[in-house]
């Protein structure tokens, strides 16, 4: 693991042919940040990772015809079929299906969820029980296992999620390369892509 000042410390470097983050502009420094956070971004998005497996757990408070379930604000997809104690005793899987095929399924004697929203206004666990009623039982245990988004980098001690940090100084020192149109940057490009490809097959 590391942190931004050691990720920045690393580019400074390559870029500056000087480690000391101190030295660094600080109009840089925030550049450098935007590239970190976005290559961190480009990380997430390219494969599922352990790394980014968290675990949900809830109760509901309320019974409701299509319980619906707030999930985490970092929430990007399920790992795994999430497990519902529908009825307060009964622990059963409940399968993930799309929105758009529910028609295709019997919701009295279905059981399942679907996953709406976006990134932007956040998602939300639609679940129909396989009861008469087709609702939860107030106080009824959900657990959910999901791939999260990273959270953003802001602060010079927050610590990067890739477990690899080199895939993020080599994909800044490009992107600064790139910026300055200096040829080296296609170099860096192809040096960070093989450590993304690497890490993937480790996965």
């Amino acid at each position: 693991m590391a942190t931004v000042d050691q990720i920045q410390s690393r580019v400074a470097g390559f870029t500056d042919q000087d480690e000391a983050v101190a030295n660094v502009e600080a109009s840089d420094y925030s550049l450098r940040l935007n590239y970190i956070n976005r290559r961190e971004r480009t990380w997430s998005e390219t494969g599922k990772w352990q790394s980014l497996v968290k675990e949900y757990n809830t109760l509901t408070s309320t019974i409701s015809g299509n319980c619906s379930i707030s999930l985490p604000s970092d929430f990007r997809s399920t790992a795994i079929i999430p497990r519902i104690t529908y009825d307060g005793t009964t622990a059963i899987d409940f399968q993930e299906i799309r929105p758009q095929d529910e028609v295709n399924f019997d919701p009295i004697t279905s059981h399942y969820v679907k996953i709406m929203g976006n990134p932007a206004n956040g998602y939300t666990m639609v679940v129909n029980s396989p009861t008469t009623s087709r609702q939860l039982v107030s106080g009824a245990s959900i657990k959910i296992i999901y791939y999260s988004t990273p959270a953003s980098l802001v602060s010079p001690a927050d610590i990067v999620t890739c477990p690899n940090p080199e895939y993020l100084v080599q994909g800044v020192i490009a992107d600064v390369w790139e910026s300055k149109e200096d040829p080296r940057y296609q170099q860096a490009k192809v040096e960070a892509n093989l450590i993304l490809q690497n890490m993937l097959e480790f996965e």
